[in-house]
């Protein structure tokens, strides 16, 4: 992941050298020269990138990690200018009179070119002299050089849909079958809500299977209401009620009125309300609910009490990797349906519809010795298919075959498909690297909407622009050629066949998390794990702990701050009267409650020390499901922010300061109490989008 890191600060050094300022402060040499080094760097540590995860050495990964540290340093030289020039900019603004305005603004900024072009001058050399260094020390101690290969972009258009067709046809067309006569049932020898388990391994197609049963015409017609809920592992029981509620009550027209509070128990509170909801919701409605990537039974009894019985023929489909043997007591009158990894003539059925989609394959990759090849490597699993697939599609040559499945062959011997992981990441495009580590900031098994997803890459600087092309035009291009290599799957489409959901699978999640936190691109808080302040720029927050957790204090280097958790059921009683508190100390408990604390006393060393304050280079702030009533009127003076996404809270009002945030792009407090904003936020020039 290391040339990616490269490449982002190559880029951030172009957009510096093309800038009006950078004229002015006389230092485009000195950038002209880095971005030189730069670019030799970068065709050396994609090879080596590669390597370290094969038969690297101490001294291979210590150069990486010191290349990286270098491409870290250029990014916070780079953002210390911006921060600099923009302040500048920001307190003429401020100015009133002709001599505080013109005169004293052309003094002052003659002054601070000089002190801005001196610190960022000795910035450059500094670095500089590292590159020199790092390149010395490759020769000095005979670190094997890697270098990049060049690789051929594939220009097959592809059809996600038409692949799930495809493997469902070609593979599964007998289970497809079995389970669809259970879900419908024309003859209602089973009229009780029946629980269809399918079964298998991580990669072995249930969620494929699952999703085309779902779809599937004859099925939606015979069902009034569907639902399909994600269960990320740890996730709370209330939310998995939440889930389905807000899914469910989406589609039935005649939902019940909101629960009389005062009607209610002592004690008796939103989370009861939920549930008591959801029933009536689904009461007298014959309904499919599918259950995805069930992972342990604890909360089993509680679901099926909200999900009523009414002898209607309403179906649940479930999908788990646990066993029969787990499972049995489900639905004793229902077998569930084992999957297993497809047989060679499947397998090669299913790679040639991912290589070559409708066409044909060419007779020069249409041979026997291919398809065992891939039919070993793969053993059989049907994502591993898919993935090698997505990187052999790319190379229009048998030599390039070749040299790939040379790689990945086993001679007999059991490989972890892992590999196949790494080598489809070390495939991707430079531009397309970072993209798809982001999806290693989210929980694991969630649905994702790719617009918020885009707007966060844009907002992250991942996606160039294009001639031609809007920057959302691009980063959707982005992601379909994620989807067309097989390492993003489309969950649902619109009716114009625009991709409406997307989804990552497990497997790949869990090798994206263990990438991002080896290249030092992102930390993922969801356990008891002790954060470096200094070397944190990326922060996924995941409320899976109970145990108090102590964060630091302020994240220097800070340039992303992305929570999802479970709002605490216990301050969201309809009977507790929320304390008074700062917006800075609300906030602070966001973040202590977002790890699993609700220490006061450990929120004191936050509140002191203004936790957002202490990160300057913030770009992305993107929050969900706190409970917080207001943000602080700080929040202005984080000038680099481009993305502010507050969702799913009890916040009512924005500070006047958000008008200070000149490079925000996009502002989304959907679902909050928020209805206004100052006038002086519509003059932002750089606000693409506002979702509220």
């Amino acid at each position: 992941m290391a040339d990616a890191g490269v490449t982002g600060v190559a880029a951030k050094l172009g957009e510096l050298a093309a800038a009006e300022a950078t004229a002015l402060l006389r230092v485009d040499a000195e950038i002209r020269s880095l971005r030189r080094k730069l670019a030799y760097l970068q065709a050396l540590v994609r090879g080596a990138d590669r390597a370290r995860r094969g038969r690297a050495n101490e001294l291979l990964l210590l150069w990486l990690r010191e290349t990286r540290e270098v491409a870290f340093e250029v990014e916070d030289a780079v953002d210390e200018f911006h921060l600099r020039v923009e302040a500048f900019h920001l307190s003429a603004k401020g100015r009133r009179g002709w001599w505080h305005g013109a005169a004293f603004n052309l003094v002052q900024g003659l002054a601070t070119q000089v002190v801005v072009r001196h610190g960022l001058s000795n910035q450059i050399v500094k670095i500089n002299e590292r590159i020199d260094e790092l390149n010395q020390n490759k020769e000095t101690y005979a670190i094997e050089s890697f270098p990049s290969e060049t690789w051929n972009s594939s220009s097959i258009e592809t059809d996600p849909e038409w692949y799930e067709d495809g493997y469902v046809k070609d593979s599964r067309q007998s289970e497809f079958a079995t389970l669809k006569d259970q879900i419908i049932d024309k003859e209602k020898i089973v009229c009780h809500r029946a629980v269809i388990s399918i079964l298998g391994e991580c990669g072995i197609g249930k969620k494929t299977l699952a999703r085309k049963l779902y779809s599937d015409p004859d099925i939606m017609r015979n069902f009034e209401v569907h639902a399909w809920v994600c269960l990320p592992p740890h996730i709370r029981f209330t939310d998995y009620v939440e889930t389905m509620y807000k899914q469910i009550s989406s589609e039935v027209p005649e939902a019940p009125e909101k629960v009389d509070k005062a009607s209610l128990a002592p004690g008796d509170g939103e989370t009861t309300s939920k549930e008591r909801k959801l029933r009536q919701l689904m009461q007298n409605r014959r309904y499919l609910v599918v259950l995805d990537g069930l992972v342990e039974i604890s909360d089993w009894n509680s679901l099926l009490d909200v999900l009523p019985d009414e002898n209607n023929c309403s179906r649940i489909l479930l999908t788990t990797r646990l066993s029969v043997k787990e499972i049995k007591h489900m639905d004793p009158r229902i077998a569930p349906l084992e999957l297993g990894c497809l047989e060679t003539i499947h397998g090669q059925q299913l790679f040639c519809r991912r290589v070559f989609g409708a066409k044909k394959p060419p007779e020069i990759y249409n041979c026997k010795a291919y398809y065992d090849k891939v039919h070993d490597i793969s053993a059989g699993l049907p994502l591993a298919i898919i993935v090698l697939a997505g990187v052999l599609r790319s190379k229009v040559i048998p030599a390039e075959w070749d040299e790939v499945l040379e790689q990945l062959e086993t001679n007999g011997q059991p490989k972890p498909v892992g590999r196949i992981w790494s080598l489809a990441f070390d495939d991707l495009p430079h531009h397309l690297k970072s993209c798809f580590l982001y999806f290693a900031s989210m929980s694991e098994n969630i649905i994702v909407y790719p617009d918020r997803l885009v707007r966060l890459w844009i907002a992250e600087g991942f996606v160039v622009p294009k001639k031609g092309k809007t920057l959302e035009e691009v980063g959707f291009d982005y992601l379909k050629d994620l989807v067309s290599r097989g390492l993003v799957q489309v969950m649902d489409k619109d009716a114009g066949g625009r991709i409406k959901l997307v989804a990552i699978h497990n497997l790949l999640h869990a090798f994206l998390e263990s990438e991002a936190r080896d290249s030092g691109f992102l930390e993922i808080h969801h356990q008891a794990n002790v954060l470096n302040p200094n070397a944190v720029r990326r922060l996924a927050v995941h409320n899976y702990v109970d145990s108090f957790v102590n964060i630091p204090n302020e994240f220097p280097k800070l340039r992303s701050l992305l929570c999802d958790f479970a709002e605490d059921q216990r301050s969201s009683s309809i009977y507790e009267s929320p304390q008074p508190q700062t917006p800075w100390g609300s906030f602070a408990e966001m973040c202590l409650r977002a790890c699993g604390s609700s220490d006061r006393a450990g929120l004191k060393t936050i509140h002191g020390l203004h936790f957002l304050q202490g990160s300057r280079f913030l770009r992305v702030i993107d929050l969900n499901g706190l409970k917080i009533q207001k943000l602080p009127n700080e929040i202005g003076s984080i000038i680099h922010l481009r993305y502010l996404g507050i969702r799913n809270s009890n916040l009512e009002e924005l500070p006047s300061s958000i008008s200070k945030l000149d490079n925000l792009q996009t502002l989304d407090v959907r679902r909050t109490n928020v209805r206004t904003v100052v006038d002086e936020f519509w003059e932002i020039e750089a606000l693409r989008h506002v979702l509220a």
